[in-house]
């Protein structure tokens, strides 16, 4: 029995990352709608509006931001680079794909090269693309989470048998 009890839990941890993706991709897409009026209605610094989001967004999306905001304060980086090594190190704690990196990689090609219309711009296709990968993770949920939990159970109780 705890052979079973203990692969039906890991099957169950292993569909945690795939609950979690969607909900991280809507908080993302928060996060960017919020940065897109401190850009062009508050008219905020880009380090400054990357700071408060660390303090506004909900973990673990919130360290993308903050991690982005102290690699711009420590001053020797480009606001593009340092997104690009926030995005990279997003990976640690993240659950994104590459194609989530991927539009966030070209989010930060374009945050603060040009005027603010412009990166309302970037900033809205960011969330749309960040929307419709939500949609996608959502229908992958669906299914995937009962799949892995069914193997998990599947899984010890095939390996109680092979025991036997």
């Amino acid at each position: 029995m705890i052979i079973i009890g203990a692969s039906g839990a890991a099957g169950w941890i292993l569909s945690g990352s795939i609950r979690e993706r969607p909900r991280q991709l809507r908080s993302l897409q928060a996060a960017l709608s919020r940065l897109e009026t401190e850009i062009s209605c508050s008219m905020t610094f880009l380090p400054e509006a990357l700071q408060e989001l660390g303090r506004l967004t909900a973990p673990p999306v919130n360290r993308l931001f903050a991690d982005a905001a102290e690699l711009l304060l420590l001053g020797d980086l480009s606001i593009q680079e340092a997104w690009r090594q926030a995005v990279l190190k997003a990976r640690e704690y993240l659950v994104l794909t590459r194609d989530d990196e991927q539009i966030l990689l070209d989010l930060g090609d374009n945050l603060g090269i040009s005027h603010r219309e412009d990166q309302s711009r970037h900033l809205r296709l960011a969330r749309n693309a960040l929307s419709q990968q939500e949609a996608e993770a959502q229908r992958a949920e669906e299914q995937l989470v009962r799949l892995y939990s069914a193997l998990g159970w599947a899984a010890g109780g095939a390996l109680v048998l092979i025991m036997a």
